[in-house]
């Protein structure tokens, strides 16, 4: 029996080159199985080791007894059982572009840094998320959360108003808030409404009230918005009668301590004109506060020993006044559709509001009217969008079906009816009390005026 001594191969640099050149200069042997019952077959080097002699080795220097082994050449390959890189198939795994096996049948990609003489790709941009990668140039990045949207944010995300009103209100006041049911649809829907008419404007608005029939509730319409806006804004308004000659809101309005009217503020309008340190105080001496109900009024000339009219000019000039210290003026007006001052003061307005009762006579004269504006100033069909229709009940009794057939009517020829009901506190032509004007009538003109500021 012959011994088979292992054979060490010399360590050279080649053994320490790259994984994927190593794999590129090593050879595979294939073994190849015998079918059963044949002898297997010898290696060569078998057959030669048995053919010769065993030789002994010389000893190594320094170790008496011991031979050093000689470095023997590896046998040449069978050529038949070389896999060469013309044999692999795609079958067989083959090395990756950073010397990493691809699994098989799925060949490795290019290699995406194909920069010369660089082996290592480039850091890649943050993904935008995890596990993603863009699929083309990254987008810019959105600008930072400030102010503005954390203001914005903290708006919409604050807690709801608890209910005030019914039942639901006494809950809650009764249990010190421990129990706090939300607002009836009721009270959400005055909630809403008051927003709007609170909401600011982009410069000063000018509503004018408008019917040329008398006892249409024009002036008493004035008074009420005015009176609605001055106190859910805080003041800024003003009421102005632009009649031509002599109106009713002064009369029917709280005195301020004179008896000055828009003639005696024409007459010193040049000290407001040319004076830019002109105040909204100094006015006080031609307008007339209505105390708690936050707003101003101008009165008409009511001199019967007066002559002369207001004209375009001097509506244009007391206008131009009033936008300056006023954030909304709303106007009253007189019967005559032609004269001057009416035309302007209409020309100049934001909003019309067409004022009628539940009677024939004002519905007719406030039809006649809108035909006349759309025909002569508006255009057809334009005050459908530029006016709305304050619907007052005369009396505690009326016809159903004419009221019907008159927010029908006014339904189609305005952006919308509002009706108020009858108040005892509006009908007897004094001045007028807000403190003896009942809950459902201030709320009405709430959902009025509502229509307005959503109008302007």
């Amino acid at each position: 029996m012959s011994e088979h001594h292992s054979e060490e191969l010399p360590l050279t640099a080649d053994a320490f080159q790259h994984p994927a050149a190593s794999r590129r200069n090593v050879t595979a042997r294939l073994v190849q199985v015998p079918p059963p019952g044949a002898e297997p077959e010898k290696d060569a080097n078998e057959t030669e080791a048995a053919a010769e002699p065993e030789k002994e080795a010389p000893a190594a220097a320094g170790d008496p007894g011991s031979r050093p082994v000689e470095p023997v050449a590896a046998p040449p390959p069978d050529p038949a059982t070389i896999v060469t890189p013309e044999h692999v198939t795609e079958n067989t795994y083959a090395a990756g572009p950073h010397g990493y096996p691809a699994p098989a049948g799925q060949p490795w990609p290019q290699d995406p840094y194909p920069a010369a003489g660089y082996s290592h790709p480039q850091p890649s941009p943050v993904a935008p998320a995890a596990g993603r990668h863009p699929a083309g140039p990254m987008a810019e990045p959105s600008p930072a959360f400030g102010y503005d949207q954390f203001a914005a944010t903290s708006r919409q995300n604050a807690p709801a108003s608890p209910a005030e009103w019914g039942w639901r209100g006494r809950i809650r006041r009764m249990s010190g808030g421990r129990f706090s049911p939300a607002m009836s649809t009721e009270e959400a829907q005055y909630r809403a409404a008051l927003t709007e008419v609170q909401k600011s404007f982009a410069g000063p608005r000018t509503i004018v009230f408008v019917n040329p029939k008398g006892g249409a509730s024009t002036t008493t319409s004035t008074l009420m918005a005015a009176r609605t806006f001055g106190v859910h804004r805080g003041g800024g308004v003003v009421a102005w009668d632009n009649n031509e000659t002599r109106g009713t809101l002064g009369q029917r309005a709280m005195g301020g301590g004179h008896t000055n009217t828009a003639r005696e503020l024409l007459q010193n309008l040049h000290q407001f004109e040319n004076n830019a340190q002109a105040r909204v105080g100094d006015l006080g001496l031609y307008v007339r506060g209505q105390g708690p109900a936050f707003f101003d009024v101008l009165a008409s000339d009511d001199r019967a020993e007066v002559t002369g009219h207001i004209d375009a000019g001097d509506v244009i000039r007391l206008h131009r006044l009033f936008s300056r210290f006023y954030k909304m003026i709303l106007v009253d007006t007189g019967n005559n559709i032609r004269a001057a001052n009416w035309l302007t003061s209409v020309q100049a307005s934001n909003l019309l509001v067409v004022t009628t009762t539940i009677r024939q006579d004002s519905a007719q004269a406030a039809l006649w009217m809108l035909d006349s504006l759309e025909k002569e100033v508006f255009g057809p069909g334009q005050l459908r969008h530029r006016a709305i229709t304050v619907l007052a009940e005369p009396a505690e009794k009326y016809d159903p079906k004419m009221k019907a057939t008159i927010r029908s009517i006014f339904g189609g020829r305005t952006r919308g009816v509002y009706e108020v009901p009858f108040d005892p506190a509006l009908v007897d032509g004094g001045v007028i009390n807000y403190d003896r004007i009942s809950e459902r009538s201030h709320r009405a003109w709430l959902y009025a005026c509502a229509g307005m500021a959503a109008a302007l």
